[in-house]
């Protein structure tokens, strides 16, 4: 007896921290034919298990694990089912997955419990795929399986984002009757959940039979990574959840939370929170504290935000949310200002997430300076430069044009990922410097730092915008090789680019290789064969988009008018301002505004005025699209009148008015109304004069025959390109025969280069007027000798 407490002793302590001092136990004798032998050796023996089972919980590290484990096997122990899934669990969070499996097999069998407790500790162990490989042994095995071997299986899924095993659990989970229970059910929300399958996760949950308060957060959670209109049903199954007498809790209030501020909803956020307050739930709690601040900046409510952080012991979290607010919705300004006074009023310590936020308001501000200091701040206290700081300071920089002091603080970066390299990608493109970041990007794949979607797409786009074609095929041409052809945004970009570098066949071959179009992919196609002129082929893709069952929207139905009215089809204008009457969307101001535009192109300005008059509320758009189509018509004296209500009606004119103001004065030979208006651009609506005001006040006065006025105006004026202008009064003088201005004019504008042939043949005409014959037939030869031709005038109208 005093030997078994020295060996006790011995295990329970020493053993614990040094196994090279455990004393090695020895099989018990066992007597043979006694009765009260074999009692005896069975207890020791139950003992010595507990007693391992209690040192393998204070295994501390792998090496010390297998040691013990060595003097278990030593020990004929190996096979205990109940020591062996100990072992197994502890070799599984110390993550010796090899070790795990040999355990594992050597204790297994038909016992559901086990395969259970296996599952369980690989998914805490992080062992997602291993649990997948058990549960799939498992299916082999003469066992039914029960909710808990479903649940992990289905776990395990969700954190792989596998969606086509975990539809494959939930048949199983038919099979065998478990997708009512609870556990299942609310483990089938989360995967489907996850993977923005909605409207399945909606079916799971009305499959469950017994619904409690873990199924209902699971259907409210699903819905708070949702940012459509759908997230709505959230507030729905909340009500439900109350009415069935299910006491709401604080996951649930966070959900809640988290949907109102996606979507915006003050009204429902502040109705939670009054619930909260109510009921006394997340008292002082830090996360529903976050969630409340954070529902209210995402509705604008930056005042509430406020008042709550000044009212509690607001965390760095509830500070941060604010601030991440704020810069969404543009508020830099308003940024930096909160982060002064959380600092110095408030006296909360910024974390790394602040300091990021911070420098996201500078670069938005441009305003190197204060990041700078920033910059030196994080120096002085010596708060470790991570990934995410670092990143944020590259492209305050970059958008600063400072892209030495980025690429700098790039180079110091011991480990860079692909969210670094693309910050410094992006300063390069947004500073021109395209060549650079094409050499930063084959680095990048010589590091083996594979592109994301967004190094793509951010590549895409900026040659687009550059109308760089040459690399944005090379580009495409990346895409292709790692397979993000794939991803619909990064298609539809490749779209738009070839589209925009007027490479419509390019484009062509695209939209046609994808196998999903969405809203975004019909309409850059449609943009395409617009800004190229087919009419026809953008009247087929919306035809064919409707038979393809996409609803339009806006831009859809403006580029659709667009065309049809470039066709001169009135019919078909009046067609598609049906479709817009049925769906109920006759009040948008863009669609308005191009059907208006439409109608007079057509021919029919009272239906345009009908459409404009009937409009509630008229914007300066549909002010400026009005205007035109009387201009367009040539009722100048009613583009006056509609330039006077406007002002009436304290609606500020643009450039485009201005254009169209000035244009009908010229036309109407309104000299002192059209200079009193240009006039007035700059003295009274602050709106500086461009290339087409000038050209309206030139046409005016040569138009009235004050020539020596209009030339001594242009002279005067600061446009660096006037020879569009110079051909203007050219004309004018050729009409009123001022030969000798002619002569000078066209002299300036020989002068600039070569021309179109309409030019050369409105000069030869003066040289004529001039009595110079010569000229003017040396000229003309010139002309017909290379090769230029006027091209005809056209008109398509189609008959009402």
């Amino acid at each position: 007896m005093l030997a078994m407490l020295l060996v006790t002793r011995k295990l329970s302590g020493k053993a614990v921290s040094k196994f090279d001092n455990v004393v090695v136990l020895k099989p018990p004798k066992r007597l043979s034919g006694s009765t009260a032998g074999t009692a005896l050796g069975s207890t020791s023996k139950i003992g010595d298990i507990e007693k391992f089972a209690l040192l393998v919980q204070s295994c501390a590290d792998v090496w010390s694990l297998k040691k013990l484990h060595a003097r278990v096997l030593a020990h004929g122990f190996g096979q205990d089912v109940a020591l062996g899934s100990k072992i197994l669990a502890s070799y599984a969070q110390l993550g010796a997955l090899p070790d795990s499996r040999l355990v594992f097999q050597r204790i297994v069998n038909d016992d559901l419990a086990l395969w259970n407790s296996a599952m369980v500790d690989y998914f805490r162990a992080g062992y997602l795929e291993e649990v997948i490989a058990l549960y799939r042994r498992l299916k082999l095995h003469p066992v039914s399986l029960d909710g808990k071997t479903i649940t992990f299986g289905l776990k395990s899924c969700t954190e792989l984002r596998n969606l086509f095993l975990g539809q494959g659990l939930h048949v199983d989970s038919l099979k065998l009757g478990l997708n009512a229970d609870k556990f299942v059910g609310s483990s089938l929300i989360g995967l489907y959940s996850k993977l923005g399958k909605m409207d399945d996760s909606h079916k799971v949950f009305e499959d469950i039979s017994d619904k409690d308060i873990v199924a209902y957060t699971s259907m409210i959670s699903g819905y708070s990574d949702v940012v459509d209109s759908t997230a709505w049903n959230a507030f729905k199954i909340a009500g439900d959840m109350i009415r069935n007498g299910l006491e709401v809790n604080r996951v649930t209030l966070v959900s809640l939370l988290q949907v109102a501020g996606n979507l915006e909803a003050f009204r429902e956020g502040k109705s939670v929170h009054c619930y909260s307050i109510r009921r006394g739930i997340g008292v002082s709690d830090e996360v529903l504290e976050t969630s409340l601040v954070d529902m209210y900046a995402r509705c604008g409510a930056y005042q509430l935000a406020s008042a709550l952080l000044k009212n509690s012991n607001g965390s760095v979290a509830s500070w941060n949310a604010v601030l991440s607010g704020l810069i969404r919705t543009q508020r830099s300004w308003d940024a930096i200002q909160h982060f002064s006074v959380m600092l110095h009023d408030h006296k909360v310590t910024p974390d790394s997430v602040t300091f990021a936020s911070v420098l996201s308001a500078c670069a938005e501000l441009c305003y190197s300076g204060y990041a700078a200091s920033i910059h030196a701040y994080l120096i002085k206290i010596t708060i470790p430069m991570d990934l995410v700081l670092t990143t944020a300071l590259i492209e305050v920089y970059s958008k600063c044009k400072r892209v030495a002091g980025s690429r700098h603080l790039f180079d110091q970066l011991t480990v860079k990922d692909a969210v670094s390299y693309n910050a410094m990608l992006y300063g390069y493109l947004q500073n021109g410097m395209a060549d650079e970041a094409i050499t930063l990007l084959n680095h990048m794949m010589k590091e083996c730092i594979a592109p994301n979607s967004a190094t793509v797409l951010c590549l895409v786009a900026a040659f687009a915008d550059q109308r760089d074609l040459v690399r944005g095929r090379w580009i495409h041409g990346v895409a292709i090789r790692h397979g993000f052809c794939s991803d619909m945004g990064i298609a539809n970009q490749i779209l738009h680019m070839y589209s925009i570098c007027r490479e419509i066949v390019a484009a062509k071959i695209v939209f046609d290789s994808l196998e999903k179009r969405n809203l975004v992919s019909w309409t850059a196609m449609m943009k395409g064969f617009l800004s190229l002129g087919q009419g026809d082929e953008v009247v087929q893709l919306y035809q064919l988009m409707q038979q393809h069952g996409e609803k339009p929207d806006s831009i859809t139905l403006t580029y659709a008018v667009q065309a049809v009215s470039q066709l001169g089809h009135l019919k078909g204008v009046k067609q598609i301002h049906c479709f817009v009457y049925h769906a109920f969307i006759e009040k948008d101001a863009i669609i308005a505004n191009s059907l208006i535009t439409a109608y007079a192109k057509c021919g029919r300005l009272d239906l345009s005025e009908a459409l404009f008059y009937s409009l509630e509320h008229k914007n300066l758009d549909s002010w400026n699209t009005m205007i035109s189509a009387y201009g367009m018509h040539g009722y100048y004296i009613k583009v006056l009148e509609m330039f006077k209500k406007m002002v009436e009606k304290k609606i500020k004119p643009d450039e485009l008015t201005f254009s169209s103001v000035l244009s009908a004065c010229s036309h109407a030979g309104l000299v002192k109304e059209g200079s009193s208006i240009f006039q007035s651009m700059t003295s009274v609506y602050s709106v500086h004069p461009q290339e087409e005001h000038y050209g309206c006040i030139v046409d005016l006065l040569g138009r009235a025959g004050h020539l020596e006025e209009g030339y001594k105006f242009l002279k005067l004026s600061l446009l660096t390109d006037k020879s569009s202008i110079y051909l203007a009064l050219l004309s004018a003088c050729r009409t009123h025969g001022n030969t000798l201005l002619g002569h000078i004019i066209s002299k300036e504008i020989l002068e600039h280069g070569p021309q179109n042939p309409g030019t050369y043949a409105l000069i030869s005409d003066v040289y004529a007027q001039e009595g110079q014959w010569n000229e003017s037939a040396n000229l003309r030869a010139s002309t017909n000798g290379s090769g230029l031709k006027k091209l005809p005038g056209s008109s398509l109208m189609e008959s009402v």
